[in-house]
């Protein structure tokens, strides 16, 4: 009860949830107003209070929650609350709220949180939601429309089981989101904490979720043994989810659960002053009787294995129209379907020193081998050797990081002196099959920016200097001047910029 009456009388506002703009894309502001609002509440102690709070996105309902003398609510039967749970096809878009609340904006909306923060979906979300407005769309769009729609927010993987998905649910259901965990689990790309969060959110049903923010909310309310990825918490924290689930009010619930690790009980700086459930809070407990240094003691830490390093090495190939030579990646794996320049991997699990004593030589013969290999599966026209010249480009490996690996990309230049064929527009190419020969593609740097491309090409693209001139219009594929072949200018070295976790953790 206290964690749905903080919920409700103060939760963010967000599109997918068929608020009405401004949407909250600040978290940390959100902190600040919120600790901002509890230091102007420091009044002398009262019994009780009474406040009161319209909701404007369930009909401008009034929520009445008795406070007891400590700031949270008191006991339960005291606290009235507005029900915000199912029944999410009801209303439609306004001009006020541009999105209704339906069960797929709830789909895309969890997929999409799952490894990215909030404030940057709701950027990509909308944006989504205006080109697919509805699962049918979705299942009609070309893979490539899909991808450029997602590009940026990684783990682009999650954009084509959302694509299967989708497709799924037209040939299975008639375009309607199943309503149950059972049957949403057979959809493609849904896994228990998904199928939960859709059930609840959007149907109503008392169906439990856990994610990475459950799991900290849990682990520091009960003080449970174990670390974040450990799986007998993980275990503890669903046995747990599905007992305490409001049966009334399932998804506002488990968004409450969800919204209190994001926004008050954080990984490092949990802001217990604003718990309403630190009365309960068996980990607070733990630290005033000296059992524990602090509350983020709990979940214990995992002890994180460091990325791989792997060496890459990557062909540039430019021809005179200011195009680069551009092949899709394998139908599964890291990156899978993806545009990269053609790349041979050099070693893994090396050392950092390693990269230091690459034969310049050997990377150009494997990378020429490559690009022969590659040849049979371009039109007539396209002006041999594609190999011929590779040289180390003059500027330090471009580095990109996963959660499990972390690439250096030492680069290889070659120009043509002729124009290639025709620019192949890359939706005329269908994503590899399994087995299948990559397709291929000459792009110029807008044109790569458009198919969506991954930000490791986008690294590559910048360290030589391969940008839009400063005046070309967004269509246009113009280029700054290029480079020649070893004298490109060595970039600063910037931080690298890792994917999330595959996990839940990063959520929200």
């Amino acid at each position: 009860q206290r964690l749905l009456a903080w919920y409700l009388e103060g939760r963010r506002q967000l599109p997918w949830r068929g608020d009405p703009p401004p949407w909250c894309e600040d978290k940390a502001a959100l902190r600040r107003a919120a600790a901002a609002e509890v230091e102007a509440k420091q009044q002398p102690k009262i019994s009780s209070f009474l406040f009161k709070r319209r909701l404007a996105s369930d009909g401008l309902q009034e929520i009445a929650i008795d406070l007891t003398e400590d700031g949270v609510a008191a006991a339960e039967g005291d606290v009235e609350v507005a029900h915000t749970d199912g029944d999410v096809e009801g209303g439609g878009a306004s001009a006020s709220v541009p999105f209704a609340r339906s069960a797929y904006g709830t789909w895309v909306s969890e997929v999409m949180l799952q490894q990215t923060q909030v404030e940057r979906v709701v950027e990509y979300w909308t944006k989504w939601m205006k080109l697919f407005p509805t699962v049918q769309a979705l299942a009609q769009a070309h893979p490539d429309d899909v991808n450029t729609a997602w590009a940026g927010l990684g783990y682009y993987g999650r954009a084509r089981r959302l694509h299967e998905g989708a497709k799924f649910v037209v040939e299975k259901h008639g375009g309607e989101v199943p309503g149950t965990v059972e049957e949403l689990l057979k959809v493609p790309g849904i896994g228990p904490y998904t199928a939960g969060a859709i059930s609840s959110i959007a149907f109503g049903q008392r169906s439990a979720l856990v994610d990475g923010n459950v799991i900290r909310v849990f682990a520091r309310l009960m003080a449970l043994p174990g670390d974040a990825a450990s799986q007998a918490l993980a275990r503890s924290c669903w046995a747990l989810a599905e007992e305490l689930v409001d049966t009334g009010r399932p998804g506002d619930f488990n968004q409450a659960l969800m919204e209190l690790g994001a926004t008050v009980c954080t990984p490092k700086a949990p802001a217990c002053d604003r718990c309403p459930t630190r009365a309960f809070c068996r980990a607070t407990v733990a630290v005033a009787s000296g059992k524990a240094a602090a509350v983020t003691d709990f979940p214990a830490k995992a002890v994180r294995k460091p990325p791989k390093l792997v060496l890459v090495a990557s062909a540039v190939v430019e021809d005179a129209a200011g195009r680069v030579l551009l092949a899709r990646r394998a139908a599964r794996g890291l990156l899978a379907g993806q545009w990269e320049f053609p790349s041979v991997i050099l070693s893994e699990g090396g050392a950092a020193e390693d990269a230091e004593a690459i034969d310049p030589a050997a990377a150009a013969a494997s990378l020429a081998k490559l690009l022969q290999d590659l040849a049979p599966a371009m039109p007539p026209g396209t002006p041999p050797p594609l190999a011929a010249g590779l040289e180390l480009a003059g500027c330090s490996p471009v580095e990109h990081t996963f959660s499990h690996q972390r690439h250096n990309m030492f680069l290889f230049r070659a120009c043509i002196g002729t124009a290639a064929v025709a620019a192949v527009a890359p939706k005329q190419q269908q994503p590899p099959q399994e087995g299948s020969s990559p397709a291929w593609a000459w792009m110029t740097a807008a044109e790569a920016e458009a198919a969506g491309v991954t930000s490791g090409v986008h690294r590559i693209f910048r360290a030589l200097g391969l940008q839009r001139g400063a005046g070309a219009d967004a269509g246009d594929g113009a280029l700054s001047a290029l480079a020649a072949p070893g004298r490109a200018a060595a970039p600063k070295r910037r931080k690298s910029a890792g994917a999330t976790s595959a996990s839940a953790k990063g959520r929200r």
